[in-house]
């Protein structure tokens, strides 16, 4: 089997590892102005009321990847393995997000929230979310698996996330016409987005070049992904072109249109990247 379809086999989980965590840390990004106490109440209610969606967001992705258990009362085996399997920590840390998030956007549409209880539960679910992408990042540290055991695997998912949840927030606050204190604060997130995205670009390069050195005893890892240099360049101008958009976005004042054009981008660079990483699948021995 050539790379590209063990890679379209897994295009659930590939969806999964874009969306979800560039979602959830776009969430926790919005969150913050809410837990800080620095919003007005009239900003805060509709922040609360738009985070819905980097929500949704990151709810599409986990979604694509239940697909991936085939039935779905399979789900009921993966909780077992909390604690034990990777993968089921994963998933766990992801529906304890995903619920606590829920739980906090409904109470927010209540007549007279709690002030001091709506920041414990921004807290609570901000925590969820670094488990989550943390857990998400080491899910794939498997050892017969010597492409993905690599120590800059969870690096590079990590930087993933931060590569696109700034925009993604961005478009949450144009959503919710919330502009903070003008310009600087998303000039700021654009920054968080470029600085993670020069780094993300050098760890793919570091990755590339260990992978060529890869093989098993039937195929070599640059073989199954013979375009992975060329796949970081496009993953880069993808990324970066949604950085200007969403630049000049926050220069002309924050619209919606633009910083959906900006994520998509953004998205797109990344999906390559994790295209390239489900290709690269090569196991110890005889097999692929």
């Amino acid at each position: 089997m050539d790379g590209f379809s063990i890679a379209f086999n897994e295009i659930t989980l590939v969806l999964f590892t874009t969306l979800a965590p560039a979602g959830a840390v776009g969430y926790l990004l919005m969150s913050l102005p809410v837990l800080l106490g620095r919003v007005n109440e009239d900003d805060r209610r509709r922040l609360d009321q738009y985070s819905c969606l980097p929500l949704a967001i990151a709810m599409v992705g986990l979604i694509a990847s239940a697909t991936h258990l085939g039935n779905p009362s399979n789900a009921l085996y993966v909780f077992t393995g909390v604690g034990r399997s990777p993968l089921s920590t994963e998933v766990f840390c992801a529906v304890v997000f995903l619920a606590l998030a829920g739980m906090y956007w409904l109470y927010a549409f209540a007549e007279t929230p709690r002030r001091w209880l709506q920041r414990i539960l921004v807290a609570a679910v901000d925590v969820a979310i670094v488990l989550f992408v943390v857990s998400m990042a080491f899910a794939y540290q498997v050892d017969t698996i010597i492409t993905w055991s690599l120590p800059l695997t969870p690096v590079a998912l990590i930087l993933n996330s931060l590569v696109g949840g700034p925009i993604i927030t961005l478009l949450g606050f144009a959503a919710a016409g919330y502009r903070g204190h003008g310009p600087g604060q998303g000039r700021l997130l654009v920054a968080v987005a470029a600085v993670a995205l020069v780094a993300n670009t050098g760890v793919y390069l570091v990755i590339g070049a260990q992978l060529s050195g890869m093989a098993n005893e039937l195929v070599s890892a640059s073989s199954l992904v013979p375009g992975f240099i060329p796949c970081v360049v496009v993953f880069a101008l993808l990324a970066a072109a949604g950085l200007a958009v969403a630049w000049r976005s926050v220069g002309r004042d924050l619209t919606v249109r633009s910083l959906v054009a900006a994520s998509l981008l953004v998205l797109a660079g990344i999906f390559v990247m994790r295209f390239t990483f489900y290709m690269s699948h090569l196991t110890v021995g005889l097999g692929v």
